[in-house]
């Protein structure tokens, strides 16, 4: 087994939903999830090698790694009140018996439409419409890089590589820029971490946050958005970070870490 050490500068601030958290109220982690990261090593495999057999050998190397954070010294996190574009699904919910034959108010066309708002519209032109909602999302802004610590038990070299030319983690609206990879292994005294059993952490002052990392069953279908039978590959881990709470506020946190 070999630990390959990686760091990497967030471009700006980025938000990763907590699992099974409402997207309309989100609360944000402080880190990527380690699925998140072995998911922008497959996609990056893919991405700059061309081939989708080669990110499934990707796949098959990191998918059982451990992974481990190690956080910069200062984390901060605030609330924002933001306006959320949306799909509006209401084609599933027009009854057969309400459909008449008319034109369309929005592509023009001849053929059956439903009353909307006092207006017709096919279902094709539903199923397209957007409205407005708001919500609350978390976002977090860390002082220095992340070094993220990955094991893997083969394709050493080829993963750093990947590893080097990854941009972004999850959406890319979360950018980032690789300084380095090396063969290092972690402090894990100094790293975000999963733990088996929370009770474990009785009179710690840290903060436990779960993560979704792949299932010991997954395999590359489930992870392959164009198969349409696929079973969920995630699994949630508790993560323990070695931080507290410095400074806050009504909407804002700042962290700091627990030199140990």
């Amino acid at each position: 087994m070999t630990w390959l050490s990686a760091e990497y500068e967030f471009a700006g601030l980025f938000s990763y939903r907590i699992p099974n958290l409402s997207p309309s109220f989100a609360f944000s982690s402080l880190i990527p999830g380690p699925s998140t990261v072995k998911l922008a090593i497959v996609s990056t495999a893919i991405e700059r090698n061309g081939s989708v057999k080669y990110g499934e050998e990707m796949f098959e190397a990191v998918k059982s790694s451990r992974v481990l954070f190690d956080i910069p010294e200062k984390i901060a996190l605030f609330r924002a009140l933001i306006k959320r574009l949306k799909q509006e699904v209401i084609a599933k919910k027009m009854p057969k018996s309400e459909k008449i034959t008319g034109i369309c108010s929005i592509c023009k066309s001849e053929k059956d439409v439903w009353e909307i708002d006092k207006v017709l519209i096919c279902k094709d032109c539903a199923s397209n419409r957007i409205t407005t909602t708001f919500g609350t999302r978390e976002y977090v802004h860390f002082s220095g890089p992340l070094r993220i610590f990955i094991e893997v038990s083969g394709k050493s070299k080829e993963i750093q590589t990947i590893l080097k030319r990854i941009k972004y983690f999850g959406t890319s609206d979360s950018l980032v820029s690789c300084r380095e990879v090396t063969e290092s292994s972690p402090d894990e005294e100094r790293c975000a971490k999963p733990i088996d059993k929370v009770e474990e952490l009785k009179g710690q002052r840290v903060l436990v946050i779960p993560l979704l990392d792949f299932k010991h069953d997954v395999e590359f279908d489930d992870i392959n958005p164009y198969k349409k039978t696929r079973k969920s590959p995630f699994e949630s881990k508790p993560y323990v970070l070695p931080v507290n709470v410095e400074k806050e506020g009504s909407n804002w946190i700042i962290y700091s870490k627990i030199e140990s």
